[in-house]
Order: structure tokens, then C-alpha cells, then sequence
């Protein structure tokens, strides 16, 4: 029965997450590994599911278990929270974390984070880290959203997403200093500057340099970090693809062209996060990202 779940259990199911060893485990928790053992057994069966898989060593969680693991972090850490505010303590601040793309984190989460208007009982933790990592940390309750482009598998069941940015990546040329683009896609070779292979943005280019076999393109410089693209570009040596709402100004001062408007594709950026019930702060703030407007550029 639900009912008979004890909250220590949640400590010990977290200590076994985090050190994936039943004696580390219980050495943190001050108890036997057998004490240990039979608390996590209990939590299982009261539970009506598996949490960890033991046929494997090191112990990993189960699909059920990674829910479950996020929901615990989150109930533990509202719980300390609200005691702490009954007993009138306000040093306590629930924190929200967030893992974002390493694009998306330096120009558009500043933005997100300056609109929000909540009370000031909370702490965004942040990391621009690659996107596998990010859905790991998601699917292990060690973070609360991830900001970035397009995943397949963070579409559907367990997770849930919001849409909050549609945009474009456009194949771009630095100007001269009378504002002419520098190379054009009509020229023999083009030194060119991307994105990793194997990130989102990366295969997106990818399929369009596929489509346009005529134009051979000379790799100089890989990087996932837009902004750094976007200067090497505008040193004058090559050209790339980059994100619209990077290069607004650029665009306006002539210092970066839009090669051909065929070759640009679209671009969409989501909030997701675990269908699991996150804590009192965290959720407020994804009404707010839900209720936020959208951004199109």
C-alpha cells in the first residue's frame, strides 16, 4: 500500500542512484547493507515495481525506476522547502534546474529567465551541456527541463514539451566593407565553417549540403557554440549556417548576407521536461513557459 511508504525510503532509493552500489549506499545512510537491502526491497514491493535492475553490476534504474527516482528528488526537495518555511527559515530555496543547448543557452534562456516574475524563494541552476547528456540528466531526475531543438525521443511518454521558438538557419557570407557578400554559392569552393556532425544543427546542415552536390565545400573551423561560428564568420574566411535570431543585426548592418534563401531551413526550439510532478517552484515556472509567448523569428 502507498499508504505505507516511508520518506527515508526515498533517501535510501536516491543513495542508491547516485553511488550504484548497495554497500556505498549504505555506508552514506548509516546503516547494514542488509538493513539497506531490505528498505529498498520494501519501497519495491509497497511500490508494486522494480526500481533498480540487480541482474546487472553496476545496479541500473528501470524505465519505471528513472520516473519514480525524479518524482522522489522532487517531493524530497519541496518537502525540505515548506518545513523550512513553516519554521520560518528563509535561507531554503528550491532551486530549478535546467540543462540547455549550448546555443539556445547563451541566446534566448538570458531572456526567458528576465520575464519570469516569481518570488524570489527560488535558484536556477544551469548547464549548457550536449543534448545526450541533457536527456540522460532528465531521465535520471538530475535536472528539472532541458532547452533545445527537436528530439524524437523526448517527444512522446514519459516526457512532456512546450514549443516556444520557430526559426531558420541561414547560409550566410561576411560583407566587404561596402556591404557586398564576400563569396557566393556560384563559386568554386566555399571554406566553410559548422556544427558538429553529431549535433542537432549539425545533420540538419548536412541534409542540405547533400542537396546541392555542384557546390563543394572545404571544412575550416566545427564548433557547437553558435556565437563562435558567427565570429569566425565574420572574420572574412568562410561562410555557414547560422540560427535567424542571432544575426538580426548583422543582417541590418550588412556585415552578413544570406547566400540563398533556398538553402535556409527551419529550425524549432521546445522546453521538455518529466511527466513526473516537479516541485511547487519548478512548476510555476513552467506555467509560466507554457503561458509565455511564443517567439517566431
Amino acid at each position: 500500500m502507498l499508504s505505507n511508504l516511508e520518506v527515508k525510503w526515498f533517501y535510501d532509493v536516491i543513495a542508491l542512484e547516485e553511488c550504484r552500489s548497495f554497500t556505498l549506499a549504505a555506508e552514506r545512510r548509516n546503516i547494514s547493507q542488509s538493513s539497506f537491502s531490505r528498505r529498498i526491497q520494501a519501497l519495491e514491493s509497497n511500490l508494486g515495481f522494480s526500481v533498480f535492475n540487480r541482474e546487472v553490476n553496476p545496479p541500473q534504474l528501470t524505465p519505471q525506476g528513472r520516473i519514480f527516482v525524479g518524482y522522489a528528488r522532487n517531493m524530497l526537495d519541496d518537502m525540505d522547502f515548506q518545513i523550512s518555511r513553516i519554521k520560518g527559515e528563509d535561507k531554503l530555496k528550491q532551486s530549478i534546474r535546467i540543462d540547455a543547448a549550448p546555443s539556445l543557452s547563451v541566446l534566448l534562456l538570458p531572456d526567458i529567465l528576465a520575464d519570469y516574475r516569481d518570488s524570489p524563494d527560488k535558484v536556477f541552476f544551469v548547464e549548457s551541456i550536449n543534448v545526450n547528456d541533457a536527456v540522460f540528466n532528465l531521465k535520471e531526475g538530475k535536472s528539472d527541463f532541458i532547452l533545445s531543438f527537436y528530439n524524437e525521443e523526448l517527444m512522446n511518454y514519459p516526457f512532456i514539451n512546450h514549443k516556444i521558438f520557430d526559426s531558420a538557419l541561414h547560409l550566410v557570407s561576411p560583407c566587404d566593407q561596402h556591404g557586398k557578400p564576400i563569396f557566393s554559392i556560384n563559386g568554386d569552393t566555399l571554406p566553410l565553417v559548422k556544427y558538429a556532425n553529431d549535433s542537432y544543427m549539425g545533420r540538419q546542415v548536412n541534409q542540405v549540403i547533400d542537396r546541392i552536390p555542384n557546390t563543394t565545400f572545404i571544412l575550416t573551423f566545427v564548433s557547437s557554440m553558435s556565437e563562435l561560428l558567427k565570429r569566425m564568420i565574420l572574420k572574412g574566411d568562410a561562410v555557414g549556417w547560422l540560427p535567424d535570431y542571432s544575426i538580426q543585426r548583422e543582417l541590418e548592418e550588412r556585415r552578413l548576407a544570406i547566400m540563398d534563401h533556398s538553402l535556409s531551413l527551419k529550425i524549432s526550439a521546445y522546453v521538455y521536461r518529466s511527466g513526473a510532478r516537479l516541485n511547487l517552484t519548478a512548476e510555476r515556472f513552467w506555467r509560466y513557459v507554457k503561458e509565455r509567448k511564443q517567439v517566431n523569428s
